[in-house]
């Protein structure tokens, strides 16, 4: 494929109809070549296909997302992997042609452009249902907003695609959109989809965006942006759900056979199939040498001595999350949450979770603090503590140390799941943290002492080929 067709086959990307539409059934869409579109979409099942294919894509963004979202952080680092890759991840030393960034890139808008042809095509086509359509339109804008939210926050501006390109002249006029449209598009996305999808499905389509997913989901994104009395309502509306439980024992959240449980929200599925629909976080997340059935690890993203040393005593989730090989400095962390039920490096069974109540908990918390309530933040901090085996913090926590505990629980519940560099930024604590990281750890790893922490290291660069492509994109500062 020629180079001029990188993004543009990701923009114009068509869905292919598949058999099934439960997400665990999703084929994996590696298409040769792109689809004339006109004409194609015909049928409902043609455009179930096309938004199948939009989640089926979801899984080659979440099988690197730790790459932009835990191991530039304190939480991770990668060993026996070459600057040019994970290193420059870890090191915060990724340049503009970090092939990784590029793919990141690539695969996201691959997914956007399969919701616009879902939501482009959503009139041309007869249903047995309306609701069908309802439900559809729903999931599309839903998975669309998804992808921007991750969009914006890796890389700021960028390009806002609302509907199907039809040429390459069309794609290489795109310019970088201001971030805050960029996130007015992402609330009304997910305003729309809230409206439009149901609480839940029958068990062959689990896995599909519900109403729930949208609102937890459009919190999220109020909290990134600090509009905090947005978050406190759209949060509390989640927490108030009764379909979706903190499950009691800890060790009942990640294992075999528990994907999908009532704490899960929303999640990307995966399933080994040996036909390219696993995961490959066994073989990133596990130390090289531990042999994970037929996988020898890769050692990309290991947990740091910093995360492990983070855990309370007495707390119930280091031994459910972490797991500690070897002795001294010489010891390997890698989180037990992800490596299990593997077929193969790349096909693991267990799905990645987007959003699971533990995580809404926390941010009902941090909304709630940010407004000037504190004793009710702190019974949400409360509940994750004590299903962690952990004493209950006292009602009189002022609103800084309130804070502090939950930055705390942000940081061990949720290890490993793409939260801790975000959070970082959103708290203004990026920089200096990984500063004092660098400080604290270069004489246990002289990898350590070449960390490059800086401000405009909070985005990411605009992918050196797209900027060749289109001299209409900018970069970001610093790069």
């Amino acid at each position: 494929m020629k180079p001029t067709t990188f993004i543009l086959r990701a923009l114009l990307l068509s869905g292919l109809t598949v058999s099934s539409y439960g997400c665990k059934d999703f084929v994996n869409l590696t298409p040769q070549d792109i689809i004339p579109v006109n004409g194609f979409y015909k049928t409902e099942a043609d455009l179930q296909g096309a938004l199948t294919g939009a989640y089926g894509s979801m899984r080659s963004v979440y099988n690197g997302y730790f790459q932009f979202t835990e191991l530039p952080s304190d939480n991770t680092r990668t060993i026996n992997s070459s600057e040019v890759g994970y290193g420059q991840f870890d090191k915060l030393t990724w340049l503009v042609n970090n092939n990784n960034i590029a793919s990141a890139w690539n695969q996201h808008y691959t997914v956007i452009a399969g919701t616009n042809v879902t939501l482009g095509h959503a009139d041309d086509v007869s249903y047995a249902n309306p609701v069908t359509k309802t439900q559809l339109v729903g999931q599309a804008k839903f998975l669309r907003a998804l992808m921007y939210f991750n969009l914006v926050r890796f890389f700021g501006d960028v390009p806002l695609v609302l509907t199907e390109l039809k040429g390459q002249a069309e794609a290489l006029a795109l310019v970088r959109t201001p971030a805050a449209d960029v996130y007015a598009q992402i609330e009304q996305d997910l305003t729309d989809a809230e409206a439009a999808l149901p609480a839940s499905y029958p068990a062959a389509n689990v896995g599909r965006a519900t109403s729930g997913a949208a609102k937890a989901l459009l919190g999220k994104v109020y909290l990134q942006e600090k509009k905090w009395p947005e978050a406190e309502a759209k949060l509390a509306e989640v927490v108030a759900l009764t379909q979706y439980q903190l499950l009691p024992d800890v060790n009942n959240v990640f294992g075999v056979g528990k994907d999908n449980n009532a704490e899960i929200i929303f999640a990307c599925q995966y399933f080994s199939s040996g036909n390219g629909e696993g995961n490959s976080f066994a073989y990133n997340f596990a130390p090289a040498g531990f042999n994970v059935t037929t996988v020898v690890a890769g050692s990309t993203n290991l947990g740091t001595k910093d995360l492990n040393d983070a855990f309370e005593a007495g707390d119930l989730r280091k031994p459910a999350f972490l797991i500690a090989t070897g002795t001294g400095n010489a010891t390997d962390y890698y989180a037990k949450k992800f490596v299990y039920n593997v077929l193969s490096a790349n096909e693991g069974d267990n799905d990645w979770p987007i959003l699971r109540l533990a995580d809404v908990l926390l941010m009902y918390a941090e909304a709630l603090n940010n407004n000037g309530k504190t004793a009710l933040a702190i019974p949400q901090i409360n509940r994750v503590r004590t299903r962690a085996g952990l004493a209950a913090k006292p009602l009189t926590l002022t609103t800084a140390d309130t804070q502090l505990a939950i930055e705390q629980e942000r940081r061990v519940e949720l290890c490993f799941e793409g939260h801790r560099w975000h959070d970082l930024i959103r708290w203004g604590k990026a920089t200096s943290t990984m500063q004092a990281f660098k400080t604290k750890y270069a004489t246990l790893d002289a990898a350590n002492g070449t960390m490059a922490p800086s401000a405009n290291k909070e985005l990411f660069p605009i992918p050196q080929v797209e900027v060749l492509l289109n001299s209409k994109l900018t970069q970001n500062p610093g790069y």
